[in-house]
């Protein structure tokens, strides 16, 4: 999963309970944690970001979590997305504070611009919500995931339910649209999650407003999201994750589906990758070695999807599947995939 997670921090409360929850993570999934602090200003202001990563590698120490710390001078967001970029990162967490509201239809605060620019996974946590309870992190015991049945919410399933079992975690599906595809689109997602009996819920509305009220009604720690709509210059500021990431009031983990390369994919790892304007089914082996195929299934044409649990390329049109470099596992397909490059 999640090998190398970026964290950020200015020694405030508030970005201590983001820690919290990356040091969770990184306990449960055995990541290493990269500590990173920006500042604006003279000498003074380095030594307080330097305190405050220093802080923060103590308290990892203590839970056993390897640690690395970088301390950058810039503007906070531009900062984290930038080490993240050049450490190769699979995670950035980041506290809610300075989200703004989504109705301003613009970039806010240092969350939601790192929300969108993150060339990696990001976990929003409610620091602002925690910062007035208790005043402890958060404790993921129930995971809301909602899927749309398309390759890149395939990712973002597999990716959810592995961290919710990594760490004891109840799974609830979601659909929001049409009754009779939804249906289909959950049966279909929990048999690739190897569990039929997944809870799901199938509702209609506003799609984004309406994933956030599930999870509210659901009582769900953590809901999970593909970053479809957000991605780089492409981005939508009124896309499902960006409207669940400013209304949910629970965590939000927005997986980086969408704007993928074949050069992001880890060992073992298959999905719909982006190559010169081109989607194409990528997959990587244990050893690092690569092969891209073409996505379209060779009975009638239809995008297969990545099934990380049986580790095949899977026809959601009429059920041929394929093994992870393309050749006919079960038809009806009789040819396997086209190589476009191993």
């Amino acid at each position: 999963m999640f090998q190398t997670i970026v964290i950020g921090t200015d020694g405030s409360p508030t970005a201590r309970l983001a820690e919290d929850a990356a040091l969770m993570l990184a306990t449960a999934v055995g990541s290493e944690l990269l500590v990173v602090s920006a500042y604006t200003g003279d000498g003074e202001a380095r030594a307080a970001a330097e305190m405050a990563v220093e802080e923060t590698r103590r308290r990892a120490d203590a839970t056993g979590v390897y640690t690395r710390t970088a301390v950058a001078e810039g503007e906070p967001s531009a900062v984290l997305v930038d080490h993240a970029d050049r450490d190769d990162a699979d995670l950035i967490v980041v506290g809610d504070i300075g989200l703004g509201q989504r109705k301003r239809l613009r970039l806010g605060g240092i969350p939601d611009q790192i929300s969108h620019e993150a060339p990696c996974d990001v976990l929003i946590v409610r620091t602002s919500e925690l910062a007035g309870g208790a005043g402890t992190g958060p404790d993921y015991k129930s995971v809301l995931i909602a899927t749309d049945g398309s390759s890149t919410a395939s990712h973002a399933a597999h990716l959810g339910a592995e961290l919710a079992n990594r760490l004891g975690a109840s799974i609830t599906l979601a659909h929001v649209g049409d009754e009779l595809m939804g249906r289909i689109v959950l049966k279909d997602t929990a048999e690739r999650l190897g569990d039929p009996g997944l809870p799901q819920r199938n509702a209609k509305g506003d799609p984004g407003m309406t994933i956030a009220k599930l999870a509210e009604d659901e009582e769900s720690d953590l809901v999970v999201v593909g970053n479809k709509g957000m991605a780089g210059a492409r981005r939508v500021l009124g896309s499902v994750p960006n409207t669940v990431s400013h209304a949910a009031r629970c965590d939000v983990l927005i997986v980086h589906t969408v704007g993928r390369s074949p050069r992001d994919l880890k060992p073992g790892e298959g999905a719909i990758v982006e190559e010169n304007g081109r989607k194409l089914a990528g997959y990587r082996d244990a050893s690092g070695k690569l092969t891209v195929l073409s996505r379209k299934c060779t009975h009638l044409g239809c995008s297969v999807q990545w099934n990380a649990t049986l580790q095949s390329w899977d026809c959601p049109c009429h059920g041929s599947r394929f093994d992870p470099y393309g050749k006919v596992v079960e038809g009806p397909a009789q040819r396997d995939l086209e190589v476009i490059g191993a």
